[in-house]
């Protein structure tokens, strides 16, 4: 009762409101999810390469502020080659069947409170590898409603990050918007063995490190206009190493 008490009281939010239009109490939503990193070098061999996740995502919502994620048919690639419009050839990684179970074993349950506080409750036997890619999904998916404030401070799998929020289209409600962060200045980020990217391919940075990265992230979303869910999401991550900084 107490729970119910407390969730309702955070509804008052604009934030708890929208995330509540947007995920309604008692549905399922599925979404295709697909994330890919690219390593490169500059110069004139112009390298890259990097892998490829593909998951059928599952939120369900089994009361307003609780939801749980199901992640299935998942799938790890690896670039190959390159194709002759310059588009990267991915090929299954050898690995990637014992991605699937690791990513199916587990459902991950998780509250959204307010903007800045999403509260994970992961199973003790789930490996952090595939946490981190669990908490990249849902950091993804959490989109404010603070079309009156410009800057607000959002809880991402980053951490806690200052996000400019920018709407583009609007009919009944905002149906284009975009959020874009500065990652090198994200603080209180809850640390993992391997941290900071969905995909955990920056491992155990520390502070020194960490000033030779400079780090933005990008996300577009689409929403329905009349059932106001989310339809798309695209997040573009750019951690550039800058090897020369006097800092």
């Amino acid at each position: 009762m107490g729970d119910n008490k407390l969730c309702l009281l955070l509804l008052l939010s604009s934030y708890a409101l929208a995330l509540a239009s947007r995920f309604k109490a008692y549905k399922k939503y599925v979404y295709q999810y697909t994330t890919m990193s690219t390593n490169g070098v500059a110069g004139p061999a112009n390298l890259r390469n990097g892998p490829k996740v593909t998951c059928q995502v599952e939120i369900e919502v089994p009361q307003t502020c609780s939801f749980v994620l199901h992640t299935r048919d998942c799938a790890v690639f690896e670039e190959t080659a390159m194709d002759p419009n310059g588009q990267p050839v991915f090929s299954q990684a050898a690995s990637s069947e014992a991605f699937q179970a690791a990513m199916e074993k587990n459902a991950l349950k998780f509250t959204v409170e307010r903007i800045s506080s999403t509260q994970l409750y992961p199973e003790e036997n789930e490996p952090v590898n595939i946490l981190n890619i669990k908490r990249g999904i849902i950091s993804a998916l959490v989109v404010p409603d603070s079309e009156d404030k410009q800057i607000s401070l959002m809880s991402t799998v980053h951490g806690k990050c200052f996000t400019d929020y920018q709407v583009n289209t609007r009919r009944d409600t905002a149906t284009d918007v975009t959020l874009s962060r500065d990652l090198s200045q994200c603080d209180q980020f809850h640390g993992r063995e391997l941290a900071n990217s969905p995909l955990a391919l920056l491992q155990k940075l520390h502070r020194p490190m960490l000033k030779l990265i400079s780090s933005t992230q990008d996300c577009n979303y689409q929403f329905d206009n009349q059932q106001k869910h989310m339809t798309t999401a695209k997040c573009t991550e750019k951690h550039i190493f800058l090897p020369f900084s006097h800092e």
